[in-house]
């Protein structure tokens, strides 16, 4: 027997014999159902999600859903993001000119060889090139 099928059979013992409890005993089951899930919740919850208890009670009270502290943890991961990605692309934008640059002035000073000005994707290079100005 494997684990689901053990797990389905005692499932239906439980469901069986949950149909023969009487109502204060299924209430207080149920009652004690919930206090374990939710000290299961919390147990598991990520660290970033806990709220800092007190004695008085929540150190950053919730007003409309989330505090404060919870959104910027929120947003601030989108920031370094966005941050990151302008980052990049600046950078490419940079090697690619460094690189157009670099052709130039070799063509400029002669320094390529003479194959190359014989390549034809030497010619759509310098095609597209003065296009982009």
């Amino acid at each position: 027997m494997n684990e689901n099928e053990f797990g389905y059979r005692v499932r239906l013992a439980l469901n069986e014999g949950a149909e023969r409890l009487d109502y204060k005993t299924a209430y207080r089951l149920e009652q004690a159902r919930r206090k374990a899930l939710g000290l299961h919740r919390r147990a598991t919850a990520p660290a970033w999600n806990a709220v800092p208890v007190a004695a008085g009670g929540p150190a950053f009270p919730e007003e409309g859903g989330a505090s404060w502290a919870q959104r910027l943890g929120l947003a601030a991961p989108l920031l370094a993001l966005v941050i990151g990605f302008i980052g990049i692309y600046q950078w490419q934008h940079d090697q690619h000119i460094s690189q157009l640059a670099d052709i130039d002035f070799a063509v400029l000073l002669d320094e390529g060889p003479i194959d190359a000005y014989a390549d034809k994707g030497f010619g759509a290079l310098l095609q597209t090139n003065t296009e982009e100005l």
